[in-house]
């Protein structure tokens, strides 16, 4: 029967409110932090104090918040970190040394000044709850604070150290999700990524002087930014050298933190220097003695400009001197392709020989040395690629990981062909070699519950 004017009207209505419903019951929890952190690189470890701004945007009472402590992961044999490790087949953490480990302690949590309890996780040591004082109603916000110390652990994962090149990531407590489908209290993994909660990052960061830190954000001292171009070392960026730091005197900085100079650098001189980012759930740092840098500027399509960067050690001078221009071609093609980049800088930085393959944060990506300029130009597009899905988006890559490195490495492809010409699918030849065997997997698997190869070819 066709349907009457008044029974289309009633129709229409319905929809409306049940969308306006289902956008009601959209909410996410507001994170901001306020970081000092210290390195002592004789030690490989960290002192810190954070000041977190939580907002409760959900319609739920909070009584208690669940804190990743993802540095206990690295703390023995018998957590869920290293567990995965030995069912994937890798056993240099379980037979490491105490030495190698890390931890995080020196914990001491207050809520809006008053003192909180902290109850561990049933099954997780790097996972606790904090109880709050009083309960968080609605709409409302607390101020939650702690020092911390960080024994850094050697590289086995993403964080830790390698001689004096450090990978400073997953390093401070954090709150994790509370979404609609409750509390997220995942432990660290090595087959698994992250799902965080949005925010913004004030942080600074104390080193010995000598060192070059790399790190999410925008960097607000002055004088450190001068002393990064310094050190440039490639003949063709040296031309612009000059230019570029006329430039930076025309460019006032917001924030200027004080620091001691750079010369005449001895064992006890450090330097503190500042970063600020905006609207993102993570925040990394990547500090190293012998970082050369190269630096330049890449125009979206917009007209909008973005500062690009690219840290790297002397011996990899013959495959990163193109580093630059390959962060540039990707900005430029995920912006075209995707949406333009919402930030102002991305860094590419290199990690040591024991940080295997590439990993991303907000506006900054590390990636292990490699010996063909191509297949860097790749992974360095990937990685960056990952500010768009695992950075913008922030799907739970725990449980939907396709979401995150399926999409990205669809775009990755183009962006390869776009640049190189057709390539051999030898992915796609495993994944059809495993589904003829019927030993593939559904894609929508969780991260920790593929295989090693169907994680890499499903996911």
């Amino acid at each position: 029967m066709k349907p009457t004017p008044l029974r289309k009207i009633f129709f229409l209505v319905f929809i409306f409110c049940f969308q306006q419903i289902g956008f009601s019951q959209y909410w996410q929890q507001q994170v901001n932090y306020l970081i000092d952190v210290s390195l002592n690189d004789k030690l490989h470890t960290l002192d810190g104090f954070e000041k977190i701004t939580y907002t409760n945007n959900s319609p739920d009472t909070l009584n208690y918040i669940w804190f990743h402590l993802w540095p206990n992961a690295y703390k023995n044999d018998k957590t869920a970190f290293s567990d995965q490790l030995l069912e994937n087949g890798k056993t240099d953490f379980y037979f490491s040394s105490k030495e190698q480990r890390g931890y995080i302690n020196r914990l001491n949590f207050m809520v809006n000044g008053a003192a909180a309890k902290m109850e561990d996780h049933p099954n997780h040591i790097d996972i606790i709850k904090v109880l709050l004082p009083k309960p968080l109603p609605p709409s409302q916000q607390v101020i939650i604070s702690t020092p911390f110390h960080v024994k850094l652990p050697f590289s086995f994962s993403r964080s830790g150290y390698d001689g004096k090149s450090y990978q400073i990531t997953q390093w401070y407590p954090k709150p994790a999700v509370y979404d609609q489908k409750g509390w997220h209290d995942m432990p660290y993994l090595e087959q698994g990524e992250f799902y965080s909660e949005f925010g913004n990052f004030d942080v600074r960061i104390t080193v010995p002087a000598k060192y070059v830190v790399a790190a999410t954000g925008e960097l607000q001292n002055e004088d450190e930014r001068k002393w990064l171009l310094g050190r440039i070392i490639h003949e063709s960026v040296k031309k612009k050298q000059n230019q570029i730091k006329k430039s930076y005197k025309s460019k006032p900085l917001p924030n200027k933190t004080k620091q001691q100079s750079t010369n005449n650098l001895n064992d006890t001189s450090t330097k503190t220097l500042q970063y600020i980012q905006n609207s993102v759930h993570d925040f990394a740092w990547f500090a190293d003695e012998r970082f050369v840098v190269n630096y330049d500027t890449t125009a979206l399509s917009s007209g909008k400009i973005i500062d690009v960067y690219s840290f790297y050690t002397p011996q990899e001078k013959a495959s990163w001197k193109h580093s630059i221009g390959f962060a540039k071609d990707a900005v430029r093609f995920y912006s075209n392709e995707v949406g333009e980049y919402p930030y102002n800088v991305v860094s590419v930085v290199q990690g040591p020989e024991s940080f295997a393959g590439g990993m991303e944060y907000p506006t900054i990506t590390v990636v292990s040395p490699m010996d063909l300029e191509k297949d860097l130009d790749v992974i360095i597009a990937h990685e960056i690629g990952h500010n768009w899905f695992y950075g913008i988006l922030a799907s739970n890559e725990r449980i939907h990981p396709w979401m995150d490195e399926g999409i990205n490495s669809f775009y990755e492809k183009k962006y390869t062909e776009a640049k190189y010409g057709p390539q051999p699918q030898l992915e796609e030849l495993l994944f059809q070699t495993k589904a003829i065997q019927k030993t593939d997997q559904p894609i929508e698997t969780k991260a920790e519950d593929f295989s090693v190869t169907n994680y890499g070819t499903v996911a």
